[in-house]
């Protein structure tokens, strides 16, 4: 028996010894000597809920429907919108358009495009995102001082009406920015 507690006193005082070396602090970091890093500007409901709003003028002008989603630059959903009517699958359509637009940083149209020239980006992106994006005309990313703030979807409406909805929806946010200054 003696063996046995000899043995658990032993393994005992190596667990210690192991843990006190991983409870040392750490070297002091001067932080103020790092590269400031540089944060997107983030996009407010009030700006989402302009998007929104211009792009569906648009849609309702014209006699359609469809669903309108606005994320953030990390692809976060921050204002959704689905016209009366619309299925259920748009609104998955119109979040995957804004977040693909998000992801790649450029319209889905110009992305649906890559499949004929840059077809390892096209589908690594699809890849990637497992179906969280669609790579069809109607994505458009939100850009502020060259630095990607979010991205708008519009799904639903026929033939090129949702890029229609979108560049009407980028005019309205753009003039919305310009108000402020």
């Amino acid at each position: 028996m003696k063996p046995l507690i000899l043995f658990a006193v032993l393994v005992i005082a190596s667990l210690g010894s192991s843990q006190s070396g991983a409870q040392e602090k750490p070297a002091p970091d001067d932080r103020a000597s790092r590269p400031v890093i540089r944060v997107p500007t983030a996009l407010t409901l009030e700006e989402a809920r302009v998007i929104v709003e211009a792009a569906k003028a648009v849609v309702k002008a014209e006699g359609g429907r469809a669903a309108i989603a606005v994320v953030d630059f990390n692809g976060n959903l921050i204002s959704l919108d689905s016209m009366d009517g619309t299925s259920g699958f748009w609104v998955k359509f119109a979040i995957g358009k804004a977040v693909g637009a998000v992801t790649l940083q450029q319209t889905t149209a110009e992305s649906g495009e890559q499949i004929k020239t840059n077809p390892q980006r096209f589908h690594s992106a699809l890849s990637l995102m497992e179906g969280q994006i669609i790579l069809i005309p109607g994505g458009f990313p939100l850009i502020v001082d060259n630095v990607i703030v979010g991205a708008v979807g519009s799904a639903g409406h026929r033939g090129d009406g949702d890029v229609r909805a979108v560049k009407a929806a980028l005019a309205a946010w753009e003039q919305l920015r310009q108000s402020k200054n």
